[in-house]
């Protein structure tokens, strides 16, 4: 994907990160991952990597740049489908209901499993979500060993297993 700027582990990004890892000869997971917080995409890679699931993450940063990726726009034109999108619920200009209702506006992305995490789980937003037809509602965790659960979250939908 032109244009987009590569993570590599020692944890240098650009606006947007790719992140490759394992070198099986099985395909890699897609996961496109938008969130505002970096610290939170970190903890995410390392509870995937402990679950040795092999995977590529692209990570963005804002509601902005997720509705370019969801819209096929710039460096996103010839973006590959991901296998699941998880999405906060709590960004900055864009709120993860205006970046999910985009999502299932496009028919590109019918049938991708589509994740939302968030600190927060108010009826409404359970509400908008089941209504919007999200797959998994993960509460962010505080502590590091729950953090590492996700892991297997992630691990279990893409493989098509129920949660």
């Amino acid at each position: 994907m032109a244009g987009m700027k590569v993570r590599d582990r020692s944890g240098d990004e650009g606006m947007s990160a790719v992140s490759v890892q394992h070198g099986s000869d099985v395909s890699a997971a897609r996961l496109v991952v938008v969130e505002d917080n970096s610290s939170d995409v970190y903890l995410l890679e390392r509870a995937l990597r402990k679950q040795n699931l092999r995977f590529e993450l692209l990570h963005l940063i804002s509601g902005s740049e997720a509705l370019a990726f969801i819209r096929r726009q710039g460096a996103y034109a010839d973006a590959a489908i991901p296998g699941l999108m998880l999405v906060d619920l709590n960004l900055s200009k864009y709120s993860g209901e205006d970046i999910l209702r985009e999502i299932r506006g496009a028919t590109h992305l019918i049938g991708v499993p589509v994740c939302v995490w968030s600190s927060s789980r108010s009826p409404r937003d359970e509400a908008m979500l089941r209504d919007l037809g999200v797959t998994q509602f993960i509460t962010k965790p505080a502590g590091l060993d729950q953090f590492m659960e996700i892991g297997k979250t992630i691990k279990n939908l893409l493989s098509g297993s129920k949660v």
